[in-house]
């Protein structure tokens, strides 16, 4: 597959041309770590870890790298409850 609704989809973050502000992640926390250095490559300004998802060791990588982690929170919920 090389489209969803009519835009381009990318096998990795890196491969994204443009800079990338969030990354928000719905995966297990055991299948992030191998994500770990594409993210550090593409240095999104945040990584936000889905309802359930954590990984301490992955946070604080991130964030020794400047990166901004959000973990265990529903994006969808917490726009609303700020809108």
């Amino acid at each position: 597959m090389t489209e969803i609704l009519g835009e381009k989809v990318y096998r990795r973050l890196i491969d994204v041309p443009d800079d990338v502000d969030m990354v928000n992640v719905f995966r297990r926390a055991q299948d992030i770590p191998p994500h770990v250095d594409d993210i550090l490559a593409k240095k999104p300004k945040s990584v936000w870890l889905q309802l359930g998802i954590y990984h301490d060791e992955v946070a604080e990588q991130l964030a020794q790298a400047g990166i901004k982690v959000v973990q265990d929170r529903c994006l969808m919920v917490d726009h609303r409850r700020l809108s």
